[in-house]
């Protein structure tokens, strides 16, 4: 029987919508409606990673349209990750937070792909990440009282090193108290202000002893106390007072950071790290603490000695290495100017600075330097002084200027020139290096910048009025090396170790 010529219209659009659906093509139909067949998804435009503090991965990707869900693969070496997806996400969830239990000594590759009904769409680009070592558990902060303190919750850890940022502020009259902790569990409490008390770092875990760079950012409004331009802090090591001295000299304004940083030796495995008030000028605002691997480095030169006479005896004292954790300071010993020994005559610890030195003959000129030492090597020799035993406290000071061994054949610094730089801390990041050292009061900083090792030449790079620098002069897979020296009126220190990074 003949269908109608509607009929016969009707069937032909559906039969053609069924071919072009088998094809995988839209059709137009009169009517005001498109015919269209699900297609396998794109793959995710882009895949991050972020390592978190909690030993935790977060993998993000880009949405897909018409994806109904996720698949992330996963291995432990680059183009690992299987056939076989590690875990999969409905839509329109865009984040996987991978809780593992993951290593921090293991590197982890990812991919993610889009699925829907029609299959699975190719894997995005790998990208690797590697969890972070632990940090702190959290710091009491006793001795304070509501009002006079502000507590930071941090949680953010750098790869490479531990840091602690400030992640969010606000006062919290619920957890201050006479004597109670401001640390909830698995957090670290960083504070702006408190008259009296400590800021603590319970858990600071390094792989090996060594030598650390500890480092502060911090910021200190001018104002807060008349005639206070310099708070002085102390620094506990796992119990041991290393400092009681600690520089933080205002900033301008609480909005304006600066470094304040000094190198310890620390343990392997747990360490604790506190930094009290040692006035009641209190504890700066610190929004940052950084501990790094320290770049290995000679002590800088013990300063100030003097000569002290007593029968039989000469009694030295000096001001100790402003820079590279000395374990030793050695004394040499002449009877004439310029005619030490090349053998010291005495040897004390690292955390001596005085020495008596006995059995001399009363009415003889004795002259005598020291210098500082560590496994690195030995420092420049401090100004020589000259004492007659039996005569009395006359000491007097014959400032020297003694060839030192640098990568540029420069001379020891004159009498007066500050002391080396230190706590260096050198952050490749993407399209510029960020240099960062410890704050020297009353100077400016050289920085020198070679291509090639031993090239930083004798003219600085660029000098700077603060202890940090953005090289933005960069060119991605160059590696770059960079030495410091502090300037002031009396003029320039001997450079610091070469340091270099990589531009990425």
């Amino acid at each position: 029987m003949r269908k109608p010529p509607l009929a016969r219209t009707l069937i032909s659009v559906l039969t053609s919508i069924a071919l072009s659906i088998a094809l995988g093509v839209g059709v137009a139909v009169s009517g005001g409606f498109t015919a269209n067949a699900a297609a396998v998804p794109a793959a995710p435009g882009f895949i991050e990673l972020e390592a978190g503090s909690d030993s935790s991965i977060l993998v993000e990707w880009e949405a897909v349209p018409g994806a109904t869900s996720y698949r992330i693969y996963r291995g432990t070496t680059a183009g690992g990750e299987g056939n076989t997806p590690y875990a999969t996400v409905n839509a329109p969830a865009d984040t996987f937070l991978d809780r593992g239990p993951l290593s921090s000594t293991l590197t982890y590759f990812y991919q993610v792909s889009a699925v829907n009904a029609s299959g699975e769409s190719p894997r995005t680009k790998e990208d690797a990440s590697k969890t972070p070592p632990p940090i702190g558990t959290g710091g009491d902060v006793p001795g304070v009282t509501v009002g006079n303190s502000k507590v930071y919750y941090c949680k953010d850890a750098l790869l490479g090193g531990f840091a602690w940022f400030q992640t969010l502020t606000g006062w919290f009259p619920s957890v201050l108290g006479s004597s109670g902790s401001t640390s909830p569990d698995k957090k670290v409490v960083d504070m702006a202000y408190a008259h009296e008390g400590t800021m603590t770092f319970n858990n600071v875990v390094v792989p090996t002893t060594g030598l650390y760079t500890v480092a502060w950012r911090y910021a200190f409004q001018g104002g807060l106390f008349p005639g206070v331009n310099n708070r002085q802090m102390g620094l506990k090591v796992n119990g041991t007072v290393i400092t009681s001295t600690q520089s933080f000299p205002i900033t301008g304004s609480f909005d304006t950071y600066q470094l304040s940083a000094l190198q310890v030796r620390l343990n392997a495995g747990v360490n604790s790290i506190t930094q009290f008030a040692v006035s009641d000028h209190g504890l700066s605002r610190v929004d940052q603490m950084i501990v790094t691997p320290a770049t290995a480095s000679s002590p800088a030169g013990p300063t100030n000695l003097t000569a002290t006479p007593g029968a039989g005896s000469v009694t030295l004292t000096w001001t100790a290495s402003a820079s590279g954790a000395p374990t030793s300071y050695r004394i040499y010993r002449g009877t004439k100017s310029d005619g030490e020994a090349n053998t010291p005559v005495g040897t004390v610890g690292g955390t001596t600075t005085t020495f008596t030195d006995t059995g001399l003959s009363n009415g003889k000129t004795y002259y005598y330097f020291v210098s500082a030492a560590n496994a690195v090597g030995g420092s420049p020799n401090s100004n020589e002084v000259s004492a007659v035993p039996g005569t009395g406290p006359t000491p007097t000071a014959t400032p020297t200027v003694t060839p030192t061994p640098t990568p540029t054949g420069t001379v020891s610094p004159p009498p007066g020139a500050p002391g080396v730089p230190f706590g260096i801390v050198i952050t490749p990041r993407a399209g510029d290096i960020l240099l960062q050292w410890g704050y020297q009061a009353n100077v400016t900083w050289n920085v020198y910048r070679s291509t090639t090792p031993g090239g930083e030449g004798s003219t600085p790079y660029v000098r700077v009025t603060s202890p940090t620098y953005v090289d933005k002069a960069v060119t991605s897979g160059q590696r770059y090396y960079y030495q410091f020296t502090a300037v002031n009126g009396a003029g320039e220190s001997a450079r610091t170790a070469e340091v270099s990074a990589l531009a990425q």
